[in-house]
């Protein structure tokens, strides 16, 4: 167990910074943007804007996006160094589920919010009559996030109860 907990926080912290600098790289790259132009916007197949304009409004608000998600992994780099060193009684470690519980749950919430931003973000050079707002609720992702909302609630509740228990262990140490 120790062996994974070693491995698998810097891992965390690698995975935070390659999802930002990867997204940024391929949103730079007019030969590589409309891979994460086309999976943000939810366009299949509608024709968009990849002016230098668009490619930097579409990767501001993915950059965003992904940043929340980023905060959640290097928080979780956070709970397995200190699961490592047996510092998972402390305020911070439940501070840390917290803050992994709550950025699931933003991440989660904010994808349709990011798929029609995204959407006005390709389109809004398009002409009068071409530009675009989308919202797909796609029947093979849903589950997905709807899992990743009630992991991150569950996680932020547990972090709460772990706090509640920690201010209570405190009460009851002052009191003997």
């Amino acid at each position: 167990m120790m062996f994974l907990t070693k491995l698998l926080a810097p891992l965390s912290r690698v995975l935070a910074i390659l999802f930002l600098a990867i997204n940024i790289a391929l949103w730079m790259s007019p030969d590589l943007v409309e891979f994460p132009a086309r999976a943000y916007s939810g366009m299949v197949e509608t024709e968009f804007n990849v002016a230098i304009s668009n490619r930097l409004f579409g990767g501001l608000i993915s950059t965003i996006h992904l940043g929340i998600l980023a905060v959640g992994l290097l928080a979780v780099a956070r709970i397995f160094k200190q699961i490592n060193m047996g510092e998972w009684h402390l305020p911070s470690f439940s501070q840390s589920l917290r803050r992994f519980g709550l950025s699931l749950v933003v991440f989660t919430l904010l994808i349709p919010v990011v798929q029609a931003l995204m959407s006005i973000a390709l389109t809004y050079n398009n002409p009068v009559g071409q530009r675009m707002i989308t919202l797909d609720l796609d029947a093979a992702t849903a589950p997905i996030a709807f899992v990743l909302l009630l992991v991150g609630v569950l996680l932020s509740l547990m972090a709460s109860v772990m706090i509640r228990a920690g201010e209570i262990a405190e009460e009851y140490e002052k009191i003997v």
